[in-house]
């Protein structure tokens, strides 16, 4: 049985974390990779949260960027989230304790994201985690290597979490 994972709020001493992590190998196809400036930028929103996932014996395993939190008409957006061992079962638990995190601490009804129509593992972990298809941006994100992406947007709604 893997190991129970806590979060906690990110600061700016954990960029480098978030930043070693989005920047693994595979995931420049993946996510976007902020600059420091960028980071900082984004942490020092009102409406961003960062929430590291911390196993007991490895310290830090993921991250993830929550960018609006609370907004009144679309919710709460789940921006980013990398883990730093991918395929090893750590970005499953930290998704449904991220779900959790967000409808018990955040007056949101809705849990959305959007992802890449290419990144079927990730689509099959949100999937599995409760989140629904909602539709698809066509052509909506032009990557580092100049193709265009489809992204597929997804949500949870608070009302169909899994408790």
């Amino acid at each position: 049985m893997p190991e129970a994972l806590s979060l906690r709020l990110a600061t700016s001493a954990d960029l480098p974390f978030v930043m070693a992590t989005e920047r693994l190998p595979g995931y420049e196809h993946l996510t976007a990779q902020w600059s420091l400036e960028e980071h900082q930028w984004a942490l020092a929103q009102a409406h961003t949260r960062y929430l590291l996932a911390l196993s007991p014996s490895r310290g830090e395993v993921g991250f993830v960027i929550l960018q609006p939190v609370a907004d009144q008409h679309e919710g709460t957006k789940l921006k980013r989230m990398c883990v730093s061992t991918p395929g090893q079962g750590v970005g499953g638990q930290f998704l449904s304790a991220v779900i959790h995190w967000v409808f018990d601490r955040l007056p949101t009804d809705r849990l959305w994201l959007d992802v890449f129509s290419h990144n079927e593992r990730a689509r099959r972990a949100y999937r599995r985690a409760g989140f629904s298809e909602d539709g698809t941006l066509r052509a909506a994100y032009r990557c580092s290597d100049g193709s265009i992406a489809d992204r597929i947007l997804m949500s949870v709604l608070r009302s169909e979490r899994c408790v």
